[in-house]
């Protein structure tokens, strides 16, 4: 049995439980409820929203491809430039 003058903090603990947010599946299960639903209006808003996201998509996809035309024509030029001042 030690004599100790001090006392050392214990560790603290928390209780910290993580939240996983889904955004697809917030998405997805919004659309089922408008469905499932008849209220007229509530299925216009959901087919706006599906809407809205599929120009979301597409909007992604268009950029993608005009980044890589762009890459393509900029190395394209620098060979050209690199071929020219080497070779003649």
């Amino acid at each position: 049995m030690a004599l100790t003058f001090f006392k050392t903090p214990k560790n603290k603990q928390y209780n910290y439980k993580p939240v996983y947010y889904d955004q697809k599946k917030e998405e997805r299960e919004k659309r089922l409820k408008a469905v499932s639903e008849d209220d007229p209006e509530a299925y216009s808003e959901a087919l706006r929203d599906r809407l809205d996201l599929r120009w979301k998509r597409n909007a992604g996809a268009r950029s993608r491809k005009a980044s890589n035309q762009r890459l393509f024509v900029i190395l394209l030029v620098m060979f050209l430039l690199l071929y020219l001042l080497f070779i003649l």
